[in-house]
């Protein structure tokens, strides 16, 4: 943060840097393409090539370490701490601790490029595997597709997945940035079949899920839960699909899911 100044303003201050990178201040449509850039990234820029002076247009797409992308590595570097780490201080304490690693600025850099692309359906855990898989890059997420099987392996199955995974505190980051992603769709789950949250019952099987995956990690809580309700807890379970399409998981979830009842 800048001294005193409030989340809101912080994310303010960056964006109309963004504005002034682009000599938008005048115009109409900045609100528009500053929209687009913060949701798509500069590659969205293309669509605006009538829109902006020929020289800034040129340098903004062209200058990997010009004032646009400053500006948006700014910009995203300040929503992940405001935004996402407002409610969560270990992912804030997770980025400050990463700061200096090789490939920070990296997944930066790709975020300032294609916006909300690859950050799926829980930016947290997406930044946090990211971070964490230093091998992973802009070939891993087009070319070969790997960190959509990462995704789909780690959401389907928990931190277990993850074989060889030995460091204690990698293992606990990714650990809370699971339990972020399993949190919404668990308790709304668990609210929709009218599970009471009885003695801690929604923190337990979300402990559960996050270290072991939706079938292991509720099978984990099952003694507490209802046969009925059991039955179509298992039934719903929300799955990751794979880049070999979504029936083949879900296929091997109704088959798991005869074998545990």
């Amino acid at each position: 943060k800048l001294g005193n100044v409030g989340d809101d303003e912080v994310l303010k201050l960056a964006k109309n840097e963004i504005i002034r990178a682009l000599d938008l201040e005048e115009y109409e449509i900045k609100d528009t393409i500053i929209n687009d850039l913060l949701e798509n990234g500069r590659q969205s820029l293309s669509k605006y090539v009538e829109d902006l002076l020929p020289d800034i247009y040129a340098a903004a797409t062209n200058e990997d370490d010009g004032e646009l992308m400053k500006s948006l590595k700014k910009y995203f570097e300040q929503q992940w701490k405001v935004k996402y780490g407002s409610s969560n201080q270990w992912f804030v304490l997770f980025l400050n601790e990463y700061k200096d690693a090789v490939n920070y600025d990296s997944v930066l850099k790709r975020t300032a490029e294609y916006g909300n692309k690859y950050v799926k359906d829980c930016p947290i855990l997406s930044i946090v595997l990211q971070l964490l898989f230093e091998g992973i890059d802009d070939k891993c997420f087009d070319e070969i597709n790997l960190f959509n099987d990462l995704w789909c392996t780690i959401t389907n199955n928990g931190l277990k997945s993850i074989e060889n995974f030995s460091d204690n505190k990698k293992r606990s980051v990714l650990f809370q940035g699971l339990r972020e992603y399993y949190r919404s769709k668990l308790f709304e789950l668990l609210g929709k079949i009218k599970i009471p949250d009885k003695d801690n019952l929604y923190e337990l099987a979300l402990d559960n899920v996050a270290e072991y995956g939706w079938l292991q990690g509720l099978q984990a809580v099952q003694k507490r839960i209802i046969p009925k309700f059991f039955k179509t807890l298992l039934e719903n379970i929300p799955v990751s699909s794979d880049t070999s399409g979504k029936q083949g998981k879900l296929d091997l979830i109704k088959y798991l899911v005869g074998l545990l009842l």
